[in-house]
């Protein structure tokens, strides 16, 4: 069977990465909630401008459309980037740390508004009922046989709300590994800016400066001495370790 990637890419990838694959997985996841998030909001807030008049129209389901939209082209797009454009080379990390970290600031106000303001609030069960006439009076205006289209719109926006809290979870995953992929990616390119000079500084220096850094070269112990024939003072050396006081 032939491979997906070639190998050269999968190769540059393991290199940089080796949790490639679960940080693929968890992108094409979250691309594919993403999708079924943005039909789900977008379906709930035509049919909310369509049956009721509001000035802003439904901005509690058109809220959410943001950080979905950004979730649904960056994460394929960054992929896309890294296999075929870039040949396994991901993309900076810095990059991955900020698009996620406004994403998940733009879903948590989202799916907060969502919910409060969802229209499943206004249900309510039928309370007068006479015979198999259920009358659409004000006690039974929200009842589902009066007023179906708010439970309509209400039971999709809780699919949309679902699927925007998975969104939020696994965002917040990418945006943990984005994290430690970058504080590697600072200390390797530390490591390397401080080799680099270190190489120049070497490449710089003069031979006497070399010369002046180079350890001294060992010499034996020494020791004064005074001779006892002409009485002058002398430098001998010691005997080794474990030698003998005589030869």
């Amino acid at each position: 069977m032939r491979p997906l990637f070639p190998v050269e890419t999968r190769r540059r990838l393991q290199e940089h990465d080796p949790r490639w694959h679960i940080k693929a997985i968890i992108q094409a996841v979250t691309t594919f909630f993403a999708f079924i998030a943005l039909i789900l909001f977008a379906d709930a807030t035509a049919l909310t401008n369509e049956y009721f008049d509001s000035a802003y129209g439904d901005w509690s389901d058109w809220m959410p459309l943001f950080p979905v939209l950004i979730s649904l082209i960056y994460n394929p797009l960054t992929f896309l980037l890294t296999i075929f454009r870039r040949k396994g080379k991901p993309v900076h990390p810095g990059w991955d740390v900020g698009t996620h970290l406004i994403t998940f600031a733009l879903a948590i106000p989202s799916i907060v508004f969502s919910v409060g303001w969802g229209w499943w609030w206004w249900w309510q069960p039928v309370y007068i009922e006479f015979g198999n006439y259920i009358p659409c009076n004000g006690w039974n205006f929200w009842s589902e046989p009066c007023n179906e289209i708010i439970y309509t719109a209400g039971k999709i926006e809780i699919a949309a709300n679902v699927f925007l809290g998975l969104i939020i979870i696994l965002t917040f995953t990418l945006f943990v590994m984005a994290c430690i992929a970058t504080h590697k990616h600072r200390r390797a390119v530390r490591r390397n800016r401080i080799s680099t000079r270190n190489i120049q500084l070497q490449c710089n220096r003069s031979p006497e400066e070399h010369a002046a850094q180079e350890p001294p070269a060992y010499s034996p112990r020494r020791t004064m001495v005074v001779d006892p024939e002409d009485g002058a003072v002398k430098q001998v050396a010691m005997p080794a370790a474990g030698a003998t006081k005589y030869a």
